[in-house]
């Protein structure tokens, strides 16, 4: 019987010297070995997000009258402003303006608040201004599009008519960059246009939009981006600060003031 037994002893003897030397072979393994391991995937760090700059510093303009001005210093600034979609939207997507943080912001649309593409505006004043400068400055974060509004006439914004311009960031391949045109019933027609230059985004830029007459001039940080004469002028009307419902850009610093 014992020579039967044997191979099984030697066998389990066997057994127990080899798990041994692993257990022994494993202890002495750098401790740290694992930490030092690279990860299969690694991901590039996060940029912050860029800090808003402080606003321009505006040269006031040379004018008899201030016909409005604005800071937006609390919340209740927005209540003297007239919010529009000036294309067809639904109920359930129209444009947010809001007040946060000193500055009037477009805070894309719907209770959702999803960006939209379509042209909103925010205005102020009444239907008898008829020769005057509305400026604003204002900072593109995302959005990609600022504007303003003058001589704004009507009650339902899509058979209003009123002088808009706007102009796309320069990263846009979209072309023309700027449109000044008359709006009527809902119908644009281009008054002038600049296809190259736009604004770079993530800073500060001043707009304006002088109407005096029958002739319109653009500028932007003081210099004259186009200017056109419209042979059949609008009488007077509403001004405005104009943007799509993307959101991320932010106004300030707004005045209507007469030549």
């Amino acid at each position: 019987m014992k020579q039967y037994r044997m191979p099984t002893i030697i066998t389990a003897i066997v057994a127990v010297l080899v798990a041994s030397a692993l257990a022994v072979a494993l202890w002495h393994v750098p401790q740290g070995i694992a930490q030092e391991q690279q990860p299969m995937l690694t991901y590039p760090p996060q940029e912050p997000t860029p800090t808003v700059g402080p606003n321009p510093t505006t040269v006031p303009a040379l004018a008899s009258v201030t016909l409005a001005e604005a800071t937006f210093d609390t919340p209740e600034a927005l209540d003297a402003w007239e919010v529009v979609d000036l294309e067809f939207v639904l109920a359930d997507n129209r444009a947010n303006w809001q007040v946060s943080e000193g500055r009037l912001i477009q805070n894309r649309a719907g209770p959702a608040f999803s960006p939209s593409i379509h042209h909103t505006a925010a205005l102020i004043g009444d239907e008898t201004w008829r020769d005057y400068t509305v400026q604003v400055s204002f900072y593109d974060q995302l959005n990609g599009t600022a504007g303003l509004i003058a001589r704004y006439q009507g009650d339902d914004p899509l058979t209003a008519t009123y002088y808009r311009y706007r102009i796309i960031k320069n990263s846009f391949r979209d072309t023309p960059r700027q449109v000044l045109e008359r709006v009527e019933r809902g119908v644009a027609v281009p008054l002038a246009e600049v296809t190259d230059v736009g604004f770079d985004e993530r800073m500060w830029h001043v707009l304006s939009m002088q109407v005096d007459g029958n002739t319109i001039q653009i500028r932007m940080n003081d210099e004259v981006m186009l200017e056109a004469v419209d042979a059949n002028p609008l009488p007077a009307g509403k001004a405005g600060i104009a943007t799509r419902a993307v959101g991320t850009i932010l106004f300030d610093d707004f005045t209507v003031v007469t030549p």
